[in-house]
Order: structure tokens, then C-alpha cells, then sequence
């Protein structure tokens, strides 16, 4: 086993020259995220330049995001589209008009700066992020880290090497009300933690034009061996606020997935499947995800020992219980429903996390998420895949 798949957390942070701060992070992600919150209070004045590789759907999302967030400039576009980069251009509000470039090797040769935000395809981003490290930048990639964790592992090599900032997109650990989930649960009288089910079901990817791409170029969500298919382009999210939740290193994983529907576009990428989990603490995750809702809503539930925990449609309901049988404690806590401001959608806590990251740039943080929460979260989506391929369990400790 390379030293690079040996590195631990607490190596890497020792080698960070923000030790300090990093300390104060390092630990569980419950905690990590309550110091993030006092973290971002902090102001800087300084104005951070960015370079964006990638202007695809996901990108217009992002802009919007950072046209809030005035510590960071949008400096350069990159993507392979000339008039993807002039249509993303005009969503940016306020300062001089972005660069456009359209190779990587450009894109990193432009001394002022300071930063790139990789939104480029799934089975890209090792590359372009180690690539970018490499050149001095500090780097925001989009979820997924990468495909594999050997891949995690050798973006976590090039963090040590270069000492450079490395964080994922999982913008849910900078929301509010994902925030208020995670706390919840951990601070409730709800006992052990036993299982969660969790859901995704879209019905905006079945779309049967061709995207915005050059003759000859694939549309890559429908590569299984780009995309990794619905777990990782859907079930990365809900997924990594489970092990936020759960609090522990997933052991085992076991899945089904399929393509079902080749009328609209041909893909071989799986659009519907199911994974099971087991973490170390004892834990199971029940993921479901699927392209072919027409309506229907599913709740994110986790049950515990003392009590079970719903999130759907802006409310987080809390129900407290005992097994049956047995008598019941008298202090059983009312039930509790809390209503959710931003009702937990996709894009909350987009700025926050590009806020953070600008805390980071100036030396007043780490990363997070930082490169080892992405990587548990691919052990998972990547373990799901290997178990469908291979119809069996896959032992998280294969994956490196």
C-alpha cells in the first residue's frame, strides 16, 4: 500500500500551516461543523480571483451562489463550449468582465489566480485537482471527489505535498437547516443511532435532446465509467449528511442498480438503484435513488433506539417512543415538529460553503469538507458500484 492510501488525518493536519485552527476542526464532523459555524463569522477583506473550469448546468448554480459572496472575484472561464463561457459570463453581477480560456494549461499559467473551481465531469476531477494544486492554486471541486478512493487518495498526496487548500462540494455541511438536522439528532434524547433510509427521486434528467456539446463529444452523465451513474450524481449529497450523521467509517456496502429507460437517450450509466451500508458503529443506510419521478415525495428518515427523526417538505419532525412490550418511561418527550426557512433544497448552503472556502484562502481555516470526508463518501458510492458489478458485498477495505 503507497504512504498516500496510509495518510492520516491527523498527519495532514500536522503538516498544514494551519495547524492551529485545524486542530479545532480535525475532530468528529459534528464538531467540526459547530467551529465552521463561529469561523465564518469572521470578516476578510481581502478579494480572492477564480478561476472556474467547467460552465456546464451545475456551473449557472454556483455563479449565482458567488455573486454573493464578495470576498471571491470571478476571474476566468474555462470549458471546451466558447459560447457556454459567454452565456456564463453575463450571470456574473458586478466587476470586470471574466477571461475566457478554454484549456487547463491556460487557465493554471494565469498568475493572479488565486483559486480554481472544478465543475468539470466526475471522472475528471483527479486530474484537473491535482493538476491545479500542483500549480500553486487552491482548489474547490465539486461533489464527487472522484470516482475511486485510490483517486481520493492520491488528491489527499498532492494536499500534503503542496500544501495547498483542498475543498469538496458538499455545500449541505455549510446549511442551516442541514445543520439543524445533523444537531438534532446528535443532541436529542434519542439514544443510538440504528438505521436511516434516504431517498432521491428526479424527473428532470430524463431529457431527450442532446446537451450543448461539439460533434463527436458524448454527453457524459450517460457513461457509467464518467459519471458513476445515479448514486454519484444524486446520492453523493443526501449520503454525505449520513455519514455527517452517523458519525462513523462505512465498513460494507451492497447494491442493486439498472438503466431502465433507453428511449430517451442511450446511456449504460445506471438511473435507478438501491444500496444498503453498514458502518463501523453498527449503523445501516437504506439509499434509494431514481430519474423517473412523476410526483411522488419520500421523507429522509432516521431511526433511533429512543425515537425517530423525518425530514420532507420544509419540516423536521421528531417522535419519541420505547420498544414494545415494555413498559413505558415516564419522561417520553412530546412529540416536535420544526419548520425549515429554506426547506432543505439542493443549492442551501452553496454560498456559505464559498464563504468558508475564502476564510481558508486567507488563513483563518481549513478546508471543510475537507479531502477525507469527500473520500468516505466515494467509499460508499464506489463500494455501491463494485457491489452491483459483482452482485456481492464489497468490503470497503478493498477499495484502498
Amino acid at each position: 500500500m503507497s504512504n498516500t492510501k496510509k495518510l492520516s488525518r491527523r498527519k495532514f493536519i500536522g503538516m498544514s500551516s494551519l495547524a492551529g485552527i485545524g486542530l479545532a476542526l480535525s475532530g468528529t464532523p459534528l464538531l467540526a461543523q459547530s467551529s465552521v459555524t463561529q469561523i465564518e463569522a469572521l470578516v476578510t477583506s481581502k478579494k480572492f480571483k477564480m478561476g472556474i473550469i467547467g460552465c456546464g448546468n451545475r456551473s449557472k448554480q454556483l455563479i449565482g451562489a458567488l455573486n454573493s459572496v464578495q470576498e471571491i472575484e470571478i476571474t476566468a472561464l474555462c470549458d471546451i463550449v466558447p459560447h457556454k463561457m459567454e452565456q456564463r459570463s453575463l450571470l456574473i453581477k458586478g466587476g470586470p468582465k471574466p477571461k475566457f480560456v478554454n484549456s487547463l494549461d491556460e487557465l493554471l499559467k494565469m498568475n493572479e489566480l488565486d483559486c480554481i473551481c472544478v465543475v468539470t465531469p466526475n471522472d475528471t476531477h483527479k486530474s484537473i485537482v491535482i493538476q491545479a494544486l500542483e500549480a500553486g492554486k487552491h482548489v474547490f471541486c465539486e461533489k464527487p471527489m472522484a470516482l475511486t478512493v485510490a483517486d481520493c487518495n492520491e488528491m489527499i498526496g498532492a494536499v500534503e505535498r503542496t500544501r495547498k487548500a483542498l475543498q469538496i462540494g458538499h455545500q449541505r455541511r455549510h446549511s442551516e437547516e442541514w445543520k439543524l438536522l445533523a444537531d438534532t439528532i446528535h443532541s436529542k434524547p434519542l439514544g443510538k443511532i440504528l438505521q436511516s433510509s434516504l431517498y432521491d427521486f428526479r424527473g428532470d434528467w430524463r431529457v431527450p435532446e442532446a446537451d450543448e456539446y461539439p460533434a463527436g463529444v458524448e454527453y457524459w452523465r450517460l457513461n457509467q465509467k464518467r459519471s458513476g451513474g445515479v448514486v454519484y450524481e444524486m446520492g453523493a449529497h443526501i449520503i454525505d449528511v449520513n455519514n455527517w450523521i452517523f458519525d462513523s467509517d462505512p465498513v460494507s456496502i451492497c447494491s442493486l442498480q439498472g438503466v431502465n429507460n433507453f428511449s430517451l437517450r442511450k446511456r449504460d450509466s445506471s438511473d435507478h438503484a438501491g444500496v444498503l451500508a453498514e458502518y463501523a458503529n453498527g449503523a445501516l443506510m437504506n439509499y434509494g435513488g431514481n430519474v423517473y419521478n412523476y410526483g411522488s415525495t419520500a421523507l429522509d428518515t432516521f431511526f433511533c433506539v429512543g425515537g425517530t427523526v423525518q425530514l420532507g417538505d420544509g419540516i423536521l419532525s421528531i417522535k419519541y417512543g420505547s420498544p414494545a412490550g415494555f413498559p413505558a418511561p415516564k419522561d417520553i418527550p412530546a412529540p416536535e415538529q420544526i419548520s425549515l426557512k429554506a426547506r432543505n433544497q439542493e443549492g442551501d448552503g452553496t454560498a456559505e460553503q464559498f464563504r468558508h472556502f475564502a476564510q481558508v484562502m486567507d488563513g483563518k481555516a481549513t478546508a471543510f469538507p475537507d479531502g477525507y470526508i469527500g473520500r468516505r463518501c466515494v467509499q460508499v458510492m464506489e463500494g455501491s458500484v463494485r457491489s452491483a458489478q459483482a452482485r456481492r458485498v464489497i468490503d470497503v477495505k478493498e477499495l484502498g
